[in-house]
């Protein structure tokens, strides 16, 4: 097979070697070796077929798609870097999943279903709005819910000069001030859903993301981590051959 040759830093990230940057930074270093020279420059390119050691590694450039499911827990952070003293998702994974990609970021406060991947394609295909992949959230709220306001709201909302398209839910239980309510959204922006009820004066007060397309969290436990089911990831590749 034919491959077309690329920047070695792309390559390699494409194998989750490190983000591009990384890898630049290596190669600076002199810590990266293409067919036996060191290569000192990023402007070098490279395919499959060539034998590139990493840090004195020989870097594997056949991969099969692997595609994990994560229960992340509450006040961890969606990123690859610390930012603070706060934990990151990658403390609390293994080591072997550390140049593992995230698909679908969840904010500090929240929690759920998180899918990781080695293949950077899919989490492409799972965040574009074109593919239809639907995020189905549990979310408790406090305040005094007007279903009227948010029917309205489910129609699709401006709010801070930011377009939210339309939404569906249901209202799965209220005590008191207090209302549970299933959303279902096709695209997810930043903190949309946290907007959205800001905007109807209501604090939320959590929020648990229960499925990413075909992905569901079922009943996993905060920190849990799972391979995808068959079935699972037949239907994600079903649907994006539609």
């Amino acid at each position: 097979m034919n491959h077309k040759k690329i920047r070695i830093a792309k390559l390699l990230a494409n194998y989750n070697y490190g983000s591009r940057r990384e890898i630049e930074s290596l190669i600076k270093e002199k810590k990266i070796i293409l067919n036996n020279k060191v290569v000192l420059t990023p402007v070098t390119f490279a395919d499959e077929n060539d034998i590139i050691f990493i840090k004195e590694k020989k870097a594997i450039l056949k991969k099969s798609t692997q595609i994990l499911k994560l229960y992340k827990p509450k006040e961890i952070i969606c990123s690859k870097n610390k930012q603070d003293n706060r934990k990151i998702i990658y403390e609390i994974l293994k080591p072997e999943y550390k140049n593992f990609i995230f698909a679908g970021r969840l904010d500090f406060k929240s929690e759920g279903l998180l899918i990781l991947t080695n293949d950077s394609k899919l989490t492409r295909n799972l965040e574009m709005p074109k593919n239809k992949f639907y995020r189905k959230y549990e979310v408790r709220v406090y305040g005094d819910l007007n279903l009227n306001d948010l029917k309205k709201k489910s129609e699709g909302v401006k709010i801070k000069q930011i377009n939210y398209k339309p939404f569906n839910f249901k209202i799965k239980s209220k005590i008191k001030k207090n209302t549970t309510i299933e959303i279902i959204l096709s695209e997810g922006k930043k903190n949309e859903i946290r907007e959205i009820f800001k905007s109807l004066n209501l604090q939320v007060n959590k929020l648990k993301r229960l499925s990413f397309g075909p992905f569901k969290l079922h009943n996993m436990k905060p920190g849990e981590i799972k391979r995808a089911s068959n079935i699972e990831i037949k239907n994600y590749e079903n649907h994006i051959r539609i």
